[in-house]
């Protein structure tokens, strides 16, 4: 087992990663009521028969339509009606859209109550359930309601990806790509070496790539935990294109696969303006396709007119009057924050996705 412990801003952070372990973190952890927020694909004897008083439950769908306002005030009431104090914990087990749910949730019940993340894909494990960020879409536009709030504990115990569906085990390794394109170049190099064992689920492999990750992520939130700095906008490396797509089509293009495509166009971007190093675009696209991840529209199999795609970005909330700030790499494991026009976004879209 390995443990990431962090200190960001005011709040104290454990992330626990291994197989088998939520029995032992939550025995020494857990004292106090319970609620757990839960996928409904995923079975919660693992984690109610560990703890020493029968808990409260929400069971929720998986997928980005339950990052939704009156979902949260669902929660909101139950903890209300049945007393809970900010001593006492949610315990949100699913994937990435339900930790955002969850931990919106615990962020607001009274000013903030315990939260413990055990996240059940890779895109939870990597991505989601670290940093603080929680959200819910509304009318159609990504994360635009939402908090900072850090988790009291993450557990990212492997065992959960033994049944996860291969399209969504694959679609998680797009932030980890993400992570080595922007940050961590012998993550990148291991990625790249370990394709077979990472798609076949060798939980060594699995382990390292979670662990290289979580470090990554906490280490740019705790420099950048509000995004005051554009510091913490690498995070979002692919994301202004990938939410866009993912908006446009109801959300009906998994995130990962979104993202892939929002990586690569973004690393166009940087090519055409100068920022990016020749041959960072035609690396990246081979490590997307390594893994079965799309590189284009064309393979999503999606038609978008770019004026609807480009104004689906220009909702997105590292805008800044009539400019975006995107993080562009500008060789693989590093990039820097670039300010683009709107006018030179249009432009930019038609090359990347035309």
């Amino acid at each position: 087992m390995r443990v990431v412990e962090e200190s960001i801003c005011c709040s104290n952070t454990k992330v626990f990663i291994g197989r088998g372990i939520v029995r032992e973190i939550l025995e020494k952890e857990i004292n106090g009521n319970v609620l757990i927020v839960r996928q409904d694909a995923v079975d919660p004897k693992y984690v109610i028969s560990t703890l020493k008083t029968k808990p409260h439950e929400i069971v929720l769908p998986g997928g980005d339509q339950i990052k939704d306002i009156n979902i949260v005030m669902q929660i909101i009431q139950l903890l209300s009606e049945k007393g809970f104090q900010r001593r006492d914990y949610i315990i949100a087990l699913g994937g990435g859209a339900l930790t955002d749910v969850a931990g919106f949730a615990a962020s607001i019940y009274m000013r903030g109550i315990r939260l413990i993340n055990i996240p059940t894909t890779i895109l939870g494990m990597v991505d989601a359930a670290l940093g603080g960020k929680n959200a819910v879409n509304f009318h159609g536009i990504k994360n635009i309601i939402g908090s900072f709030y850090q988790p009291h504990i993450v557990i990212s115990d492997l065992i959960y990806l033994d049944t996860l569906p291969r399209k969504e085990f694959i679609g998680g390794l797009a932030e980890v790509i993400k992570y080595g394109a922007t940050l961590d170049y012998e993550l990148f190099k291991y990625l790249s070496s370990n394709s077979t064992r990472i798609l076949d689920r060798d939980y060594e492999a699995i382990e390292y790539i979670v662990y290289r990750s979580t470090i990554n992520k906490l280490s740019i939130v705790k420099h950048d935990p509000y995004e005051l700095k554009n510091v913490r906008i690498v995070l979002n490396y692919g994301h202004t294109v990938g939410h866009a797509i993912e908006a446009v089509t109801g959300f009906a293009v998994p995130h990962g696969m979104a993202i892939a495509v929002g990586m690569v166009c973004e690393a166009i971007i940087g090519e055409g303006i100068g920022i990016t190093e020749k041959g960072v675009v035609d690396i990246l696209v081979n490590i997307l396709k390594m893994y079965g991840l799309p590189t284009s529209l064309r393979e999503l199999n999606i038609r978008v007119e770019q004026e609807v795609l480009l104004n689906a970005m220009l909702k997105d909330k590292k805008r800044h009057g009539d400019y975006i700030y995107l993080p562009i790499p500008t060789s693989l494991g590093s990039w820097t924050p670039y300010k683009i026009s709107i006018n030179e976004m249009r432009s930019a879209i038609e090359k990347c996705l035309g």
